[in-house]
């Protein structure tokens, strides 16, 4: 029999041990045992069992590295890269904040230049990885075609994204706090290689704007732990997110900051002094 299992090496049948297995159906499927496949696959979310202790889920977050959402993205890069083909980049390119030119765009993503082309390959000086290159197919298709807000909001406030909230707030603000806290030094210098600028008006400690797209911009606010509180960061986004983005691909664009970032502290004295020459 296949057992569900993630790259952890954590299975449905390790996390039912931390259920009450009453198959009470609280959290919306019938038993505890199909409740724990669906934690694995990103289908579920830890608050949807009322029986789930806080620190249960403190304990299974560290072990299970949610599966679903990044298959999700790569098997969906193939149909992506079809209804782009059907897109004429010439009509969206200004709703997109793009530019257009022998048939391909480009668009400004963490500070570099990304180019698309109407088979829906993309090229970079950067690395893509699929976090990225399926929200930024997904933002082509959705047409830039909404006015842009100004006015900054958490991610549980977006339409749609309440259900899924936890997750970004597990999976994106917090791994963003603790880099923050644990390369402080250099962590707000690698936001600015990409393209992230200082802004006003915040009562953090430090306040970074960066553009993983270019009318979906991410605020990052910072607070440095002191002699009383911890660290604190938050992740705040536009109001007008949801409509140039679905809220899966805004929480691949966060993740796809994450892993970024993640990559490079952990060999930053051999990939900083490059990138900045970028």
């Amino acid at each position: 029999m296949h057992m569900a299992q993630n790259k952890s090496g954590i299975n449905h049948l390790e996390i039912l041990k931390y259920l009450n297995k009453s198959n009470c159906r609280a959290c919306g499927v019938q038993t505890c045992l199909a409740f724990a496949t669906a934690l694995i696959n990103g289908e579920k979310k830890f608050s949807d069992c009322p029986h789930l202790s806080e620190e249960a889920a403190d304990t299974l977050d560290k072990k299970i590295v949610k599966r679903g959402r990044h298959e999700k993205l790569k098997e969906l890069l193939g149909p992506l890269k079809k209804e782009v083909s059907t897109i004429d980049f010439r009509k969206v390119a200004e709703g997109l904040g793009a530019e257009y030119e022998d048939d391909r765009l480009r668009i400004r993503c963490l500070g570099k230049n990304f180019v698309v082309d109407n088979k829906g390959n993309i090229e970079s000086i950067i690395h893509i990885n699929t976090w990225v290159a399926a929200p930024l197919l997904k933002y082509i298709i959705m047409g830039g075609n909404a006015p842009f807000a100004g006015k900054w909001v958490s991610f549980g406030e977006l339409n749609r994204a309440s259900s899924v909230a936890q997750y970004f707030d597990r999976r994106c603000e917090e791994p963003l706090r603790q880099l923050a806290e644990s390369h402080t030094d250099i962590f707000f210098d690698l936001l600015n290689i990409f393209g992230a600028k200082s802004i006003e008006g915040f009562s953090a400690d430090e306040a970074r704007v960066m553009y993983p797209l270019p009318k979906v911009p991410f605020l990052i606010l910072f607070w440095r732990p002191d002699n009383q509180f911890e660290s604190k960061l938050r992740v705040l986004l536009d109001s007008s997110a949801d409509k140039y983005l679905d809220i899966e691909f805004i929480i691949g664009l966060g993740r796809g900051i994450v892993e970024m970032l993640k990559k490079i502290l952990s060999k930053h004295d051999e990939l900083m002094p490059r990138l900045r020459s970028i």
